[in-house]
């Protein structure tokens, strides 16, 4: 995935999906220089640095964090 830095080009989403107890959950996520940021309608969004990892695994983290957080709020 490129990355960019641009104000006027903004970086374009990719799905990334996750299944956790049985319970499919999906989310866009978006490489932005060195920061990728998942982005959900039901569970909000987190960034985090994209290190020597590849973006989508660091978005499939980001989106279960996200899973957690929802699921401790709600319990």
């Amino acid at each position: 995935m490129a990355r960019y830095r641009s104000i006027e080009r903004p970086p374009a989403g990719r799905t990334v999906q996750i299944e956790v107890a049985g319970v499919r959950y999906e989310a866009t996520y978006t490489v932005d220089g060195p920061i990728v940021t998942v982005d959900s309608l039901l569970l909000g969004h987190r960034s985090a640095a994209l290190g020597d990892g590849s973006a989508e695994v660091v978005a499939k983290v980001l989106l279960l964090e996200l899973v957690y957080s929802h699921e401790r709020r709600s319990a």
